[in-house]
């Protein structure tokens, strides 16, 4: 590729996906203007929102990041197309040899795509990574890292002070970059699975083609998220399908990718139990309306795993 050619096609692709967060968005915006990795090409995919994220324009993208975007595009969806969908047309629209995804309540630290750049050519086994977390609101770390229990269904998030410069994960949430020729080798999200569960699903996927996932420690995000674990947004308030997807899709990634006797013991056992935990947890709060949707996820889930049928209910459970 000539020098030419280079500075005319961004690197790296920042894609940022948002609904009715405006606040929020702008200052993920900004944080993303101010990286000091150059070029980078900005794209916002606005999913039908209706606070004054709607009314933003490319000049006026324009005006918040100055000369330090190299291009800048958004696409205002006419209906609600949820985040996976969202996701995958950012990365069809994108130009970037990279793809950074950033959900927009994070604010990102000025060398973080520079530092996952950095990592990425070093280790091209490596396509899918993704920064340390740390609170926007605490400012503590967060997350380093996850796995999941392919028995139990449970995911479990670590911080590392090992001082360790990567950490391997099952899937990089929240903020994370893909390299392009995961794309083409692993194809995009699963737009079936809509939300929740989907990185983990795409790392499991690549797995297969021998793309591995890493949180890079020198890379960092500030997400603003609630500072207790279970809170009426993480559990589905904010946007009722989440608390369905979030059943349903648990036991599609162990069906999925799980061994025989990891299928078993958690359609027997673990299954209808996170739909107990997750029906009490939202029942201290008061939203005896997410209940039923965590039960119907939990028998969807149950319908793939003995027919390998992935169903949708939540648009006539909703209607």
């Amino acid at each position: 590729m000539t020098a030419s050619k280079r500075s005319r096609t961004p690197l790296v692709s920042a894609v940022i996906t948002t609904r009715d967060r405006y606040e929020l968005l702008c200052e993920c915006i900004r944080s993303v203007a101010a990286s000091s990795y150059r070029p980078i090409e900005l794209i916002i995919i606005d999913d039908n929102s209706s606070d004054a994220t709607k009314a933003l324009t490319v000049p006026r993208l324009k005006r918040m990041t100055g000369s330090r975007i190299e291009r800048v595009r958004i696409e205002h969806a006419k209906t609600n197309i949820k985040m996976v969908k969202a996701r995958n047309l950012g990365a069809k629209l994108a130009r970037g040899e990279y793809i950074a995804f950033i959900d927009d309540d994070n604010v990102i630290d000025k060398n973080m795509i520079r530092e996952l750049v950095a990592f990425a050519q070093m280790h091209p086994e490596y396509g899918i990574l993704g920064p340390s977390n740390y609170s926007a609101r605490t400012k503590k770390r967060i997350l380093d890292g996850q796995r999941i229990n392919f028995f139990t269904g449970r995911t479990n998030g670590w911080v590392d002070r090992s001082g360790r410069e990567y950490s391997d994960s099952d899937g990089i949430p929240n903020v994370f970059m893909i390299a392009r020729s995961v794309f083409r080798k692993a194809g995009c999200f699963d737009e079936a699975l809509v939300q929740t569960f989907t990185e983990p699903d795409f790392a499991f996927n690549a797995r297969r083609y021998g793309i591995q996932s890493a949180f890079v420690s020198a890379a960092i995000t500030h997400h603003n998220i609630p500072t207790g674990v279970y809170t009426p947004r993480t559990l589905g308030g904010e946007y009722k399908h989440k608390a369905y997807y979030t059943m349903r899709n648990r036991g599609f990634i162990i069906f999925r990718y799980g061994r025989w006797y990891h299928r078993v013991v958690y359609a027997l056992v673990f299954s209808w139990i996170w739909a107990l935990i997750y029906s009490a947890l939202v029942v201290r709060f008061g939203r005896f309306d997410l209940v039923r949707l965590y039960w119907y996820g939990w028998r969807d889930a149950m319908i793939y795993f003995f027919t390998k049928k992935l169903v949708n209910s939540i648009s006539r459970i909703l209607r």
